[in-house]
């Protein structure tokens, strides 16, 4: 059975319970609210200007609110921030305004709109708030797509669990609430949202999960919301507990953390149960990346292998992760950081030297000047690129898919999720693009020209015992990209 929506009255005591309830409001704090003028962000500064000050139920709480123009629509951008500014200052609060052009920074950064648009916004958010508490305005209806979007993605224990009420100086007072409930709360307002026409670009993975994937889902059980709210709710338990045991054994394997490096004890870490393993590598990274861990579920094989290896090993490793993170062992200790690795010597590799690629992701390719990188798409782009193959149009899949000598594009379902990159290595073999019998890597070192001094520096990408990309010169066939290609990779090298 749906509840009907909460009346305006009775949403400011629901909020202000659900506030208690989870620590949301500590006494004598001030709180940077993000106002975006949409619905949910208004609604959020309304309630909360109604809660917080003297006479009131947080009588010793100060708001200052923020908007960041992520300069996405050009003038109507503009006139959103506006707007904002006029209404908070009638209502008496400060406020501090930012602007990044958010489609230039994905770009650069060869990120996704959405990601971009996320990672700036917390960055402005952060520098604003200067380790103050920072109240966002995700709500109920928010919570069911994440748990979508995280089970689209792939996740673990944490990612269906879906967001916290708090997590590290992020609060979400409105988690509680419905869209529903807010809607009709604006309206007895007489609060007027903006309308944000990117809210219904299908370029942005969730606004397809809540305009398309949701309703149908919802055909199929009407309750489906509720239902998985509820669920999420019973995993947080489960979540929480794994969480105590990770707190309780974190003093044991980690010997210092910050949001600049960790440092681990790798014999006591490998010594613990696997999902504390997991958690407590999970814990690391989110330190060090805002909050938000970047690993997925494809990226735990890879680090427990490479782990594995360092302690039977006790040679000195690196790994690059998701997030610009580097992790590095030596001796018993294992370093997490930022920023790229140092250049690595020129010294012919040995034969146990490879890089570990996860898609995505990128790193050094050892005993050599090269880097080597395995990219996604952003999804406008994929999209576009998949129908164009689905009907062979490959003048308009190679326009959308530019290539050069070092930038390949390869089916990522046929390539797996983990890749390896090395030199050459004797009796190495292709199938190159077009031919049914494979070739020694030699013979098509020589027949390109590749000078000798060249050829032991040249990296091959390789899936499992497969080469697939001899870089510069040659693409496997069993990699080619097809009419019934669902997932496109970005494959490419750089000094």
């Amino acid at each position: 059975m749906v509840s009907a929506p909460a009346s305006s009255e009775s949403l400011p005591a629901k909020v202000a319970a659900y506030i208690v309830r989870h620590g949301l409001l500590p006494a004598q704090s001030e709180i940077v609210v993000a106002v975006s003028g949409g619905a949910d962000s208004l609604c959020l500064l309304h309630l909360l200007r109604s809660l917080c000050g003297e006479g009131k139920p947080f009588p010793t709480v100060r708001l200052l609110a923020a908007h960041l123009n992520h300069r996405l629509r050009g003038e109507a951008s503009e006139r959103d921030a506006l707007a904002v500014a006029r209404l908070v200052s009638a209502w008496g609060l400060p406020l501090t305004i930012g602007s990044i052009d958010v489609p230039a920074l994905a770009r650069r950064e060869k990120r996704s709109l959405e990601e971009a648009a996320r990672l700036a916004r917390y960055a402005f958010l952060r520098e604003v708030a200067q380790g103050r508490l920072i109240a966002v305005a995700h709500q109920a209806d928010d919570q069911v797509e994440t748990i979508l979007l995280h089970l689209l993605r792939g996740s673990g224990l944490a990612g269906l669990v879906g967001m916290a009420p708090r997590q590290q100086d992020i609060i979400r007072p409105l988690l509680g609430v419905t869209r529903a409930e807010i809607l009709t709360y604006c309206q007895q307002h007489g609060l007027q949202p903006l309308e944000d026409e990117s809210n219904r670009d299908p370029r942005f993975l969730r606004n397809r999960v809540r305009h398309e994937l949701l309703p149908l889902l919802e055909q199929l059980n009407p309750g489906f919301r509720e239902t998985l709210r509820r669920s999420a709710e019973v995993l947080r338990v489960d979540l929480e507990w794994i969480e105590s045991c990770v707190s309780q054994c974190w003093s044991t394997v980690v010997s210092s953390a910050s949001d600049s490096e960790v440092l681990m004890n790798l014999p006591e870490l490998l010594a613990q149960p696997l999902s504390l393993q997991r958690h407590l590598l999970r814990r690391a990274t989110a330190l060090m990346c805002g909050g938000q861990s970047p690993l997925e579920p494809r990226h735990y094989a890879l680090l427990e292998s490479f782990l594995q290896a360092a302690q039977r090993s006790r040679a000195e490793r690196s790994l690059d992760l998701p997030g610009r993170l580097r992790l590095q062992v030596s001796g018993t200790t294992l370093r997490l950081s930022h920023g790229p690795p140092s250049r690595p010597s020129r010294l012919k590799p040995s034969d146990h030297e490879v890089l570990l690629l996860p898609i995505p992701g990128e790193g050094q390719v050892p005993g050599t000047p090269w880097r080597a990188r395995a990219a996604l798409l952003a999804p406008d782009v994929e999209q576009a690129a998949l129908e164009a193959l689905a009907r062979e149009d490959w003048e308009a899949v190679w326009h959308l898919l530019p290539r050069t000598r070092y930038v390949v594009y390869i089916d990522g379902d046929a390539a797996g999720s983990l890749l390896q990159v090395r030199t050459r290595r004797a009796g190495d073999r292709i199938q190159p693009l077009g031919m049914q019998q494979s070739r020694k890597v030699q013979d098509v070192l020589v027949d390109a020209h590749v000078p000798r001094s060249e050829r032991q520096s040249l990296p091959l990408f390789f899936a499992g015992s497969r080469c697939i990309w001899v870089a510069g010169l040659c693409l496997a066939e069993s990699v080619r990209l097809s009419r019934t290609t669902r997932r496109i990779v970005q494959l490419s090298i750089s000094r």
